[in-house]
């Protein structure tokens, strides 16, 4: 074997790789939204996406309940824009969620850009990590909620990061969206989940 020739070949086999990487993500993801297509009871789980808590410290418990945003993080430009992508991801694929959200506005302006229409409830709310009585809250109106709205319509959930780890047991990070299959309980059985591209 020449030497040009051998110095192609590991070019070759890390193209061939990367190929085979790229084709695993690409079923993977395709697996994913063919869940939500296809079988019932399904839901997907998100966090909101970048607001101004994440870049600039703006208090993430702040909540005005008048719904006028007052005091909370919002969303960053970039945060809107995370959001009418993943809205664009479902509408390409033919998929209608119905999207239930925190109250809090960086929460109920994602899933309001990304899919519109949005079933809300204050106790869905981010809390103090201590306060046990808000979690069980949370945990209760959660539950109520997917139990009621299960069905042949896939649900998105948006919420913030302890909430989704205290319902689901997964951390999430932006951007990452988990699919499972909601119970007769109001339960989550985890699936799979993505990452969105940037």
């Amino acid at each position: 074997m020449s030497a040009k020739r051998a110095r192609k070949t590991p070019i070759i086999l890390t193209m061939g790789i990367c190929l085979l990487l790229n084709l695993s993500a690409v079923s993977a993801d395709d697996g994913f939204w063919q869940q939500l297509r296809d079988a019932p009871n399904r839901v997907v789980v998100m966090r909101n996406a970048e607001s101004r808590g994440n870049v600039d410290g703006t208090d993430m418990l702040a909540w005005d309940a008048s719904g006028n945003c007052a005091g909370e993080s919002t969303l960053t430009a970039t945060g809107r824009e995370q959001a009418r992508r993943i809205g664009a991801a479902f509408a390409k694929r033919g998929i209608e969620p119905l999207a239930i959200s925190s109250p809090m506005c960086r929460c109920s302006e994602t899933a309001e850009i990304a899919f519109g229409h949005v079933v809300s409830d204050p106790a869905l709310r981010q809390r103090h990590p201590e306060d046990s009585q808000g979690q069980e809250a949370f945990l209760a109106a959660a539950s109520t909620l997917l139990t009621r709205y299960r069905g042949e319509r896939p649900i998105v959930f948006v919420n913030h990061r302890p909430n989704i780890d205290a319902l689901t047991m997964e951390l999430l990070d932006i951007g990452e969206l988990l699919v499972g299959e909601v119970t007769e309980d109001g339960e989550i059985e985890v699936i799979d989940r993505i990452r969105m591209a940037d």
